[in-house]
């Protein structure tokens, strides 16, 4: 990977879990905490997380990239005055050398951190998320990269004053949380997808941070028959020159159409043979110039992103459908971004699954699928 050029991952990457590696299991929800987070949202900046986004932000790999960290913030300043003079510990630069490995490793070490918390200084196993990310495609680790870095991470977390600073902006973050509540209404995206797919997640995990830009990922994890979701994205975005509802749905967009992938995925893995039929003729449904469709190597995931995104016309539909001018201000926005990110049958792709969906033949989107896939085929 040439990292003179601008990483351009704004797609969701699943973080990958299975017991290749190892016999103790992922993830471990015992009664107290499945009968504590049934059917709740829950918004965090995560202590341990945020020490490795904060790292991550030092390293040269970073300097370079403004898409995997948001440079654009009085935070991230406020991160560098106070972090720089320690970039020269050793975990920024095993960190930095992750990083031109494999982009890869950026989701993994924050994903794993999500498994610690904090005794003073001193990073201990929460025991409940064991080793959530393993590998995304075909980058897979053996083991924990945060048991592999614990003494520099602990390190940088004495010698840096990691959670005083944590500490001093608690503020700033129970105000992002804040938004995130006002801005993102996951509770009716949740129901809507829910209504529509036969698949329930228990408990959403809403896992954000000031530092996180492009490069989103998403997961539901199972223990015990409990679903939850862990969900890694950006805080809310401003512009001033958008009008409030059109800001609203676009920040529910980045959300959104991560979300559903956790309810496209398991109805698509059954499509899987017809899906590797249809897209064979991969240069039909990709622009192969474009970076960032090498994350979507295979059928599956390429079907799985047009859909992702549809779906959210279809539930912009549902809410604004009386506001014609903001409807098709989000459909123009969603095909707009699905032609930059290299998928250039978007439009017509989104018209059709508008079209069956207007038709209210379809109950369930699942139901969708036989009707859409014989569209694609004939493309």
């Amino acid at each position: 990977m040439n990292i003179r050029i601008q990483i351009a991952v704004t797609a969701v990457l699943l973080i990958l879990s299975n017991h290749l590696f190892s016999q103790e299991k992922d993830v471990v929800f015992d009664k107290e905490y499945m009968e504590r987070n049934n059917g709740k949202t829950t918004i965090e900046i995560n202590e341990a997380q945020e020490l490795i986004y904060i790292i991550l932000s030092l390293t040269d790999f970073a300097k370079e990239n403004s898409n995997m960290v948001k440079h654009e913030s009085s935070y991230y300043d406020s991160v560098q005055t106070h972090f720089s003079p320690f970039a020269e510990l050793r975990v920024v630069k095993e960190f930095d050398k992750l990083l031109r490995e494999s982009l890869v490793n950026y989701f993994l070490l924050s994903a794993n951190a999500y498994g610690f918390t904090f005794d003073n200084n001193k990073l201990i196993p929460t025991n409940v998320y064991n080793f959530p990310g393993k590998g995304i495609g075909n980058y897979e680790i053996a083991v924990n990269p945060i048991i592999t870095h614990l003494t520099s991470l602990e390190e940088f977390v004495t010698k840096a004053s990691y959670r005083k600073f944590y500490d001093d902006n608690q503020k700033y973050y129970d105000k992002l949380k804040s938004e995130y509540e006002s801005y993102a209404t996951v509770d009716k995206q949740k129901e809507w997808l829910e209504n529509r797919f036969d698949y329930k997640i228990n408990s959403y995990r809403i896992l954000t941070s000031p530092l996180i830009a492009g490069m989103n990922a998403t997961h539901t994890f199972t223990d015990e028959g409990f679903k939850e979701m862990l969900l890694f994205v950006p805080t809310i975005y401003k512009n001033n020159d958008w009008g409030e509802k059109y800001q609203k749905l676009r920040n529910v967009r980045i959300i959104f159409t991560e979300i559903d992938h956790n309810y496209v995925g398991p109805v698509s893995d059954r499509y899987l043979n017809r899906l590797n039929l249809i897209f064979s003729n991969r240069s039909k449904w990709v622009d192969s110039s474009n970076k960032t469709v090498e994350h979507y190597p295979n059928a599956l995931k390429v079907f799985d992103e047009y859909l992702t995104w549809g779906l959210f016309i279809l539930y912009s539909y549902d809410k604004i459908k009386d506001d014609q001018d903001l409807f098709h201000k989000m459909v123009n926005h969603v095909n707009d971004r699905m032609i930059l990110k290299g998928f250039p049958k978007a439009l017509e792709f989104n018209q059709k699954l508008l079209d069956l969906y207007e038709s209210g033949k379809y109950a369930k989107i699942e139901d969708l699928y036989t009707p859409l896939l014989d569209w694609c085929e004939s493309q």
